[in-house]
């Protein structure tokens, strides 16, 4: 196979490139050329950022007999690092995730203590560590402590904090971070340069931002970039590419929710989905575009920041005047929020159009039935109820049947069993018009009717500030009424 991927390809080869960890090339190169070098090294940090690529270069620099007149680097053509170059018995790489039983630790400490065949030192280079049993760990402890004055581990991984304490104090850290857009952008340009691939400032911002920090990731869609067009490469290739929502249709979605168009909203959300693209995508793209606009409107440099088109910037610049900073944080919050959910909806792009129907209804501020709603859940919490109030039911103000419960717990210390007798023959629900609708077959409905229905309403009435109305189901007969007042109470007239 002929054909190498770009992130194979121009991989890190010296710690001169290396980009976007300064602060760990320093140190190790510091440490090389000084002969402080210490016997265990952990590398930690989000995938790509070049804690593999680091280890490798860092376990042929200190086999280097050469490494100080070369700033740190291993110079490549010495005999020890043609050696080291090929398959060798001094760099052994493991992956934990496929070897992480104890065995393999017994391994390790049975073979350190033979000396290396080429180099100074035998280096383990373990990736992915956390995925190391316990087992594992503690065979590797006393090795990893005090191993032989020719060995070296360099223990890679994404997940520091699966690391038991004891390994970390072994170790010293470094930890990776992501780095930062305008780099990476920097970074594909010079691999697009080399490869002769024509491209536009645009394009190379776009591929970055889409990379998150990474820059496997990125170099990984620079490759599936770069036969896009075969021309120039361009911002809109470079989308389409990614399968991101497109522009237009996420800013037409995200103009309609906060001017309220609810017809727009339904009518972008139905294009967009009936165009293939995925709902959680397109959420996270709503989502990110309101972020933006927010970025747009307090900040300064949102140039350097968003890494936008001039004339994109200069139109979301327009928008975000009109937009208020309250409305952009709470459709930011609802639709973040809602990412566990659309994962378990019936009906994803329902679950898409009912949240930007909400955030395009409100105002941003505070929303007082959800407020209410949320209260009432913290007052019921276990951790919050006092000794005395455990025997307090909390009404939720939004829920009928909370307060049709709330009602009948107030009645019962009051000597109405007529009343109370009811409860079976009673629905309870809110209205197309908001009213608090009670709905009782015939029987119950009359006896509400000639003795308890201002009464009721009152009762109703201290737990919700909704109107009362009350209904009658008619699917009895007159000997089924009759029946069913007498067993309601003998005490029942009916004039």
């Amino acid at each position: 196979m002929s054909y190498v991927a770009l992130y194979r390809k121009y991989r890190p080869q010296t710690f001169d490139d290396v980009i976007g960890q300064d602060h760990i090339i320093t140190t190790l190169r510091n440490q090389i050329l000084k002969d402080k070098i210490s016997h265990a090294y952990l590398f930690t940090g989000t995938r790509g950022t070049g804690k593999t690529s680091t280890a490798k270069i860092l376990a042929r620099a200190v086999n280097c007999p050469h490494a100080k007149e070369h700033n740190g680097n291993a110079c490549g053509v010495c005999d020890t690092c043609k050696a080291l170059a090929d398959v060798n018995m001094d760099i052994i790489e493991m992956d934990a995730a496929s070897n992480n039983g104890v065995e393999y630790a017994r391994d390790i400490r049975e073979k350190v203590q033979f000396p290396p065949v080429n180099g100074r030192y035998k280096v383990y280079i373990i990736d992915e560590v956390h995925m190391l049993s316990v087992g594992a760990f503690n065979a590797l402890l006393k090795t990893l402590e005090e191993p032989p004055a020719h060995a070296m581990f360099i223990l890679c991984t994404t997940e520091v904090h699966k690391l038991p304490a004891t390994i970390l104090s072994r170790c010293m850290r470094f930890d990776f971070k992501l780095v930062p857009t305008q780099m990476l952008a920097n970074h594909i340009g010079n691999i697009y340069d080399k490869e002769g691939k024509a491209y536009t400032k645009d394009a190379l911002l776009a591929i970055a931002t889409a990379g998150e920090g990474s820059v496997r990731d990125t170099v990984s869609i620079a490759d599936r970039c770069y036969s896009v067009t075969e021309g120039k490469l361009t911002y809109e290739s470079v989308m389409g590419v990614l399968g991101v929502s497109s522009r237009s249709g996420v800013v037409a979605l995200g103009k309609a929710v906060l001017s309220n168009d609810a017809g727009e909203i339904l009518t972008e959300i139905h294009r967009l989905v009936s165009e293939g693209k995925d709902v959680a995508r397109l959420a996270k793209d709503l989502s990110v575009y309101f972020r933006d606009l927010l970025v747009v409107k307090t900040c300064k440099n949102a140039r350097e920041m968003l890494a936008l088109p001039e004339e994109q910037l200069h139109d979301m610049q327009h928008f975000a005047a009109e937009a208020t900073d309250k409305k952009l944080l709470y459709a930011i919050d609802t639709l973040v929020g809602m990412d566990s959910a659309l994962r378990y909806a019936l009906s994803p792009q329902m679950l898409l159009e009912a949240t930007a129907l909400r955030i395009a209804s409100s105002t941003g501020l505070v929303d007082v039935d959800g407020l209410d709603r949320r209260i009432t859940r913290l007052e019921q919490l276990p951790q919050n109820i006092t000794a005395e109030q455990k025997n307090v039911y909390v009404v939720d103000k939004s829920s009928a049947k909370s307060i049709w419960k709330g009602v009948k717990m107030a009645l019962e210390d009051k000597n109405l069993p007529l009343l109370l007798g009811l409860w079976k023959e009673v629905e309870v629900d809110f209205d197309a018009m908001g009213n608090y609708l009670v709905r009782c077959e015939k029987g119950a409905y009359m006896l509400i009717d000639i003795q308890y229905r201002a009464f009721l309403t009152a009762e109703i009435g201290r737990f919700t500030n909704k109107p009362v109305k009350f209904a009658m189901v008619e699917n009895l007969t007159d000997s089924q009424v009759n029946k069913q007042l007498e067993n309601l109470g003998s005490n029942v007239t009916i004039k």
